[in-house]
């Protein structure tokens, strides 16, 4: 097994030993349980460079990566969009959150783990939630390797990041197109508000409406407001009908300035301060001069 922190710094060369930049990040298309590398960010160390199919690489080291032409590989220099179902696993993954869908519970991400296959390309396989790997690149070595590895498969969680999120639930091997009603509700209530109403739209009204019935109803409430009348019309069609009434009572009973301020915080709820209008030094009479100032506080569902 190979982590991919270990595997990302090293020069790249070509065939004739010419160093065009170090290895800074890899790609992978997501469209399976186990995707394989796909290219390979190359550049400096302040920026990138270069883009390079994996089908351009003879050897994938530690020491080094050597590439099969002697050319330059400078036709790759400007073709840095990604494809649609297309991650950086450093940048989209390493140090973000994960929903471990089996475990039911929110991680970080401390190093991504990959295998080797016997065709010498790398497959993603799992996610590192550890402390082990966290002290192995704080360079404490050895208290790393007596700490457990915590590893998640790839199929089993679910990335919050901003483009890991929204390329994973548009591909169809999505952890959430495998989910029950209860681990999609699982899911549901460790993500934000909109990731979640993404999560909704994208399994459909039926298995929405199964995942909003087997939520905590504080946590429906605010997901059927975020869906926006359309949306939640069609899950309400589609759920029990007591359920339903409940959350129909609850979408009308919100008035168009409440509902105004919920779309303004996407589902945050707001502590304003106790001393809130009082002039300084006016401790009102419990003199309680300490107001809460804390902000936007994160719910379970958001």
């Amino acid at each position: 097994m190979l982590a991919l922190t270990g595997e990302t710094g090293q020069p790249v060369r070509t065939a004739d030993g010419a160093t065009v930049g170090h290895l800074r990040d890899l790609t992978a298309r997501i469209g399976s349980p186990h995707p394989v590398v796909h290219r390979l960010l190359v550049g400096s160390r302040s920026r990138a460079t270069h883009l390079v199919p994996w089908g351009e690489v003879a050897s994938f080291e530690r020491s080094a990566v050597q590439l099969r032409d002697a050319e330059p590989i400078s036709a790759y220099a400007d073709g840095f969009e990604l494809a649609g179902d297309e991650l950086l696993l450093v940048r989209d993954v390493l140090d973000t959150q994960i929903v471990d869908v089996v475990g039911h519970r929110l991680a970080r991400v401390s190093d991504v783990l990959l295998t080797r296959l016997p065709d010498q390309r790398l497959e993603v396989a799992a996610v590192d939630v550890g402390m082990g790997a966290v002290c192995r690149r704080l360079g404490l070595r050895l208290l790393g390797e007596r700490l457990p590895e915590r590893a998640v498969d790839w199929r089993d969680l679910h990335l919050t990041s901003s483009r890991g999120h929204v390329v994973q639930l548009a591909t169809t091997a999505a952890t959430v197109h495998r989910l029950d009603a209860r681990g999609l509700a699982e899911l549901l209530t460790r993500l934000d508000v909109d990731s979640a109403t993404d999560v909704l739209r994208t399994v459909g009204p039926a298995r929405a409406a199964e995942a909003v019935a087997a939520t905590d109803p504080a946590v429906g409430g605010r997901l059927m407001l975020a869906l926006g009348p359309e949306d939640a019309g069609r899950v309400l069609d589609e759920l029990p009908e007591e359920t339903g009434r409940h959350y129909r009572h609850v979408l009308r009973s919100r008035s168009p300035l409440t509902r105004r301020r919920f779309f303004r915080l996407r589902g945050w709820r707001t502590h304003r301060p106790r001393h809130l209008g009082r002039r300084r030094g006016d401790h009102g009479d419990r003199g309680d001069h300490r107001g809460d100032h804390r902000g936007p506080r994160e719910d379970p569902a958001s």
